[in-house]
């Protein structure tokens, strides 16, 4: 009887040391799995370090944009757009109003679109405007 309880010991342990080291296996398999599907997607730069980037350069860049942006808000192609839209959504609005079945959902839309058309006109003609002005005041300290 002791012999068999031995045994039965020695079988139970040596189960227990095969399933330990199957256990390993499944995790390692389980890493290599994430790594190996990670490798050519798209999230995989999430789990690499940003470089540092310097505030200064930056903030450098930023201006930069800005300043382009100013540019580019004043021209005139971009300034004439506008204005044909405005125009044509106004024309529209009103003829909507003036028609006899006048649906005013759509004159609704229209004129949200037309006030948001306006306001963002406005908005870079300003912008166009203080760039105008800062070029002048750098003009006039250059020529000074």
């Amino acid at each position: 009887m002791e012999s068999q309880m031995l045994e039965f010991e020695e079988s139970a342990e040596i189960n227990r040391q095969e399933i330990q080291e199957r256990e390993n296996k499944l995790a390692e398999f389980e890493v290599q799995m994430e790594n190996g599907r990670n490798e050519g997607l798209f999230f995989k730069n999430l789990r690499k370090r940003v470089p540092v980037v310097d505030k200064a350069k930056a903030k450098e860049e930023a201006e930069k944009i800005k300043d382009v942006t100013r540019l580019k808000a004043g021209s005139g192609i971009r300034k004439n757009a506008y204005l044909f839209f405005i125009g044509l959504l106004t024309f529209t609005v009103v003829y909507s109003i003036a028609s006899p079945s006048t649906d005013w959902r759509k004159v609704a839309v229209f004129g949200a679109i037309l006030v948001a058309l306006t306001s963002q006109f406005v908005y870079e003609q300003n912008m166009s405007a203080e760039t105008r002005t800062i070029r002048k005041t750098n003009n006039e300290e250059e020529n000074k």
